[in-house]
């Protein structure tokens, strides 16, 4: 990192102790309360009449009937009279089904709400995607006929009017990106219709065959399947070679103190060679360990079918990431975490950028064979994943004007395991503002917020001791990671 790591301005928490669904599920916590209330009640006015009908009360009526009258009045007004617990218990009870109905009409308003959007989405990319098809012959003529004509009259342009033309082309894309940095949810949704966008462009190919392929109403229904399609390009992935390297990072031998440290310790691991993860493993002393797995993202964008070779974080991974398939990068990080001396019942935190984060959220919500905690993500869209364990924190950073993050086409679920936060601190480009450098200031505000969802989440990272001064032994190993046949 070239600067230490500052605060940024916060947009944004979604999800976790203080979100909607941990909010859903207090409230249905307190319908059970009313729930137990109400059997509570009824069993005390039962219980009133079990007393009335004693055969050594009754018994000793005769002695006193005035009082045991009035005595008997009491305890009947009390259990099963207008104002009794019996008729107090129905109101606790209608009470509990009211509030589940109500939450449950929450959900499905927000499901159907939901599943509209995916409906919209997707014809609007089948749309573009026929529209594209059909098109082509027409746009194809065009530039056959113009090209040539604008070529020479190129030719013949004064140099600073050339100068010009193409410093406003360049303002033209640096505008474009500024837009798209400004308004991100247009291509999230876009994205969203990447299904779509494949079954309009198989349209216009096939005018004559009526639906998708063979005849079929879609074929890639959404992004994920989409994904899946690309993904299945490439071949079979192969199966990873993991080696042990000597390669170390600057902090390699210190506890982090913060979530900035975090991050900027990722930032180190992902300025080693392609392919390398790094794991610390944190001695307390008293017989505690703790280990932190660094997870970088992709090292080849440009990766085609024809030319993929070893590096195993290529755009192939992205796609069976997205597509909620196994991968060899995936596979990679759990044999180099056995590699490490990792046991089953050790806490994990798993920390990832950009496909790291997609990797260390599909290891968690998949069972990897460790006792993963605890995960942070920096630019990594996780949406795909279905959901976390009970009990785990996920911690997701998101800037504004970074579109990897929106690459699964929708904003990640509020759930009380995950915790998203948006924070602004755009850099020069879109490809900018998806480095390090800046996440690192992003998990600075985060170690500076008061929100408590995001403090709960800090805390269970201190508590679960991958945040500390430093007082045990810490040692680090960098393995390496490739693609074999």
């Amino acid at each position: 990192m070239s600067t230490e790591p500052h605060p940024v301005p916060i947009t944004g928490v979604t999800g976790g102790s203080e979100g909607v669904e941990a909010t859903y599920d207090a409230v249905l916590a307190l319908a059970a309360t009313y729930d137990t209330a109400g059997n509570q009640m009824r069993d005390w006015a039962g219980r009133g009449g079990r007393t009335l009908t004693n055969g050594d009360l009754v018994e000793s009526a005769i002695l006193s009937p005035i009082s045991f009258a009035e005595a008997e009045a009491s305890v009947i007004a009390a259990t099963t009279g207008p104002d009794g617990v019996l008729v107090e218990s129905l109101g606790w009870e209608t009470d509990a089904i009211l509030i589940r109905v109500v939450v449950r009409v929450f959900r499905e308003t927000d499901d159907l709400a939901h599943g509209t959007f995916e409906v919209v989405d997707y014809l609007v990319g089948r749309m573009i995607g026929f529209t594209l098809v059909v098109s082509a012959p027409a746009l194809l003529a065009t530039a056959l006929t113009a090209g040539p004509v604008a070529y020479v009259v190129w030719q013949h342009l004064p140099p600073a009017l050339q100068q010009q033309l193409e410093r406003d082309a360049a303002g033209a894309g640096a505008a474009l990106e500024d837009w798209l940095a400004e308004h991100p949810e247009v291509l999230q949704h876009l994205i969203n219709g990447g299904g779509g966008l494949l079954d309009g462009l198989w349209d216009g190919t096939t005018p004559l065959v009526p639906g998708g392929p063979f005849g079929l109403p879609s074929f890639t229904p959404d992004t994920e399947s989409a994904a899946g399609l690309l993904a299945a390009l490439f071949g079979p992935d192969g199966d990873p070679v993991v080696s042990t390297t000597d390669l170390t990072t600057p902090s390699g031998g210190t506890q982090p103190g913060s979530l900035a440290d975090v991050v900027t310790h990722l930032g180190e691991t992902n300025d080693l060679d392609n392919g390398t993860i790094e794991i610390q493993t944190i001695d307390d002393g008293q017989g505690h360990v703790r280990h932190i797995v660094y997870l970088p993202g992709t090292d080849d964008l440009t990766t085609m079918p024809w030319t993929q070779d070893g590096d195993v974080r290529d755009m192939a991974t992205n796609y069976l990431l997205i597509s909620g398939q196994d991968n060899a990068y995936l596979e990679g990080i759990r044999l180099a975490m056995q590699e490490a001396g990792i046991q089953p019942d050790d806490p994990v935190l798993l920390a990832g950028h950009s496909q790291g984060g997609m990797e260390a959220a599909a290891l968690l919500s998949n069972d990897s064979g460790f006792h993963v905690t605890n995960v942070v993500t920096a630019g990594a869209p996780t949406a795909q994943v279905d959901g976390f364990p009970p009990g785990t924190h996920v911690l997701s950073l998101e800037n504004q004007g970074d579109v990897v993050p929106l690459l699964d086409g929708e904003e990640n679920p509020d759930s009380p395991q995950q915790v998203t936060v948006h924070f602004d601190d755009q850099g020069s480009s879109i490809g900018d503002s998806h480095g390090l450098d800046h996440y690192a200031n992003g998990a600075a505000a985060v170690d500076a917020s008061t929100d408590p969802s995001i403090v709960e989440q800090l805390q269970s990272l201190q508590d679960n001791g991958y945040l500390g001064a430093g007082d045990g032994s810490v040692s680090s190993q960098v393995f390496e990671i490739t693609r074999g046949p």
